[in-house]
């Protein structure tokens, strides 16, 4: 009589298809040793970009929370009524000042910032990693899509401590972020080419440089292309991303001055 062994669970090929586990202990170590870091994320065959994503999604959400007090004090301090106020209709009069009165409702604060800083963030994930995967790809790269999603994610991190920086350096000086990045060497006021060139430099910061370093990093150890090849393609991806995030500035230029801008990913 035969006994037919049951296979075992937890053979070596299976425990190799197993996620690693540490995920939180990663965030800090992208920090003090990325190269290592991304060579566990960009080994693994499963999505394993939750945990850079909820990361920054919390900072964005404490940033917001710092900043809507401050919001509400400079909309209250600069409330004023149109100087033909007491010409209009009460009806008009009573439809103004519930404007201004939901302008500072917690929706406004806090709710919708927080979620435009966080879909941004998801949008901008998403982008950076089908321009990175087709751009490589074109280059010669086999690197599977799911690792480069899980590359660009984990290259992120800096952005979640840029919101982390936002939080202390508005709790502390009580003002609000006007010119992100590099953004102050354009006009506020720009238009046309101006305000999309605006828009590109406020993408550009101490952070953003950590990002475009994690990426490079990742995309030589992924791809398995030459180094320079490896380093110029993920450049060219870049450089069109942050072309991309000029947009955005533009549009509210060419639509009479909107504000734009989430609680992080700078638009």
């Amino acid at each position: 009589m035969k006994i037919f062994k049951r296979p075992e669970k937890d053979s070596r090929e299976t425990r190799e298809r197993k996620p690693r586990k540490g995920y939180l202990t990663w965030l800090f170590q992208m920090f003090y040793k990325p190269r290592a870091t991304l060579m566990k994320v960009t080994a693994e065959d499963t999505s394993n970009k939750l945990t850079p994503m909820v990361f920054i999604s919390l900072m964005v959400i404490i940033a917001v929370l710092i900043a809507a007090p401050v919001k509400t004090q400079q909309l209250q301090m600069g409330a004023t009524l149109p100087d033909d106020f007491q010409y209009w209709s009460e009806q008009q009069q009573q439809q103004y000042l519930q404007a201004q009165e939901n302008q500072t409702s917690p929706i406004f604060m806090i709710v919708f910032p927080a979620l435009q800083g966080i879909i941004g963030y998801l949008f901008f994930s998403l982008l950076m990693a089908s321009i990175l995967y087709l751009v490589l790809t074109l280059a010669g790269s086999r690197a599977p899509r799911l690792k480069i999603g899980n590359l660009v994610a984990w290259a992120m991190v800096p952005f979640g401590l840029r919101e982390l920086v936002k939080f202390i350096v508005v709790g502390s000086s009580r003002k609000l972020i006007e010119n992100p990045g590099l953004s102050n060497l354009v006009d506020a006021e720009a238009a046309g080419f101006s305000a999309y060139l605006r828009g590109v430099l406020g993408s550009i910061d101490i952070y953003w440089l950590v990002f475009v370093i994690f990426l490079i990093i990742g995309a030589i150890h992924l791809t398995n292309l030459k180094k320079g090849k490896a380093i110029t393609h993920t450049i060219i991806a870049v450089l069109i991303m942050l072309a991309l995030q000029g947009i955005p500035s533009l549009l509210v230029s060419l639509l009479g001055g909107l504000e734009a801008g989430g609680a992080g990913f700078y638009f």
